[in-house]
């Protein structure tokens, strides 16, 4: 008699679902050089060193498919380590996790890619890590190409590339695959401004086909700009999960820059004047 395989708890959602059910990790500091063979052969454990950090803490979530999701947080918040549990890199320690459908992920410079291969052999690689066949690569790759403004440096080893240009190359690369959810973590801003805001166009596309956000930034204006919803986390734990028109200055004054955002002072309160409005009187200058 067969036994069937045991259903995957992501086979369960819905494409763009993302659900995380009391979700803990936690990373060792090791201070020394670890077990020796025969340390680890009989059990043998080091006394002493560091406890370890705990990056997220029973942490539960649930986003809809569509829905464009900021996370914000302090340095050591646990905003890459949920990325990167969601994206499938890193294995939990209790809970479960899972996202429907296909996941794109932009979590660091660089990450996926050939050191010794060209841009353009880097583009049918990540191409084929997302379950892309050379045809259907060779399809976007004119396109891949001509966002990416490498020119001519597409076909150099990346180890030349510059963070720049690396960020222009992976984001290329995510931007012409369809994804059902897409995972972004601070690289935007490593970008020029006006790449940037391709890359921010390019975002707004993938959201109008449908696909489901989760954005980790540092830049509130572009969490304002992009984003619908807020989570923040602080210490490992959730600690605000709302609209972001809530959550912005929840998480400023966690981290006590309230003052440093107030609006200016002809601006009535709670709204947004783009450009801001200037409080002299025409012609004069205070």
């Amino acid at each position: 008699m067969s036994r069937q395989p045991k259903a995957r708890f992501e086979d369960s959602l819905r494409p763009g679902e993302i659900v995380m059910e009391h979700a803990s990790r936690a990373f060792s500091v090791r201070a020394d050089r670890g077990r020796t063979l025969k340390e680890m052969l009989i059990g043998r454990r080091r006394a002493g060193g560091p406890a370890p950090v705990e990056a997220l803490r029973d942490v539960t979530l649930h986003i809809e498919p569509g829905e464009t999701v900021g996370m914000v947080g302090r340095n050591g918040a646990g905003k890459s380590s949920t990325l990167r549990v969601l994206a499938g890199i890193v294995p939990l320690d209790s809970g479960r996790v899972g996202c429907g459908g296909q996941v794109v992920s932009q979590l660091e410079l660089g990450a996926g890619f050939g050191r010794d291969f060209s841009g353009r052999e880097n583009i049918f690689l990540n191409g084929a890590l997302h379950g892309l066949v050379k045809e259907q690569i060779e399809q976007r790759l004119e396109a891949i190409v001509e966002f990416s403004e490498l020119g001519s440096f597409v076909d150099a080893p990346v180890a030349t590339y510059s963070s720049g240009m690396f960020l222009r190359l992976g984001f290329s690369i995510a931007a012409h695959l369809d994804a059902d959810v897409l995972l972004i973590d601070e690289v935007l801003a490593v970008g020029d401004e006006a790449f940037q805001r391709k890359c921010e166009a390019r975002i707004a596309e993938q959201i109008a086909a449908g696909a489901t956000l989760v954005l980790v930034s540092h830049d509130a204006a572009l969490i304002e700009r992009t984003c619908e919803r807020v989570i923040v986390l602080d210490g490992g734990q959730k600690v605000f999960d709302g609209a972001v028109g809530e959550g912005m200055p929840f998480y400023h004054r966690l981290m006590g820059t309230a003052d440093a955002v107030a609006p200016v002072p002809c601006e009535p309160p709670g709204e947004r004047v783009s450009p801001p409005v200037s409080c002299e009187p025409p012609g004069e200058r205070v």
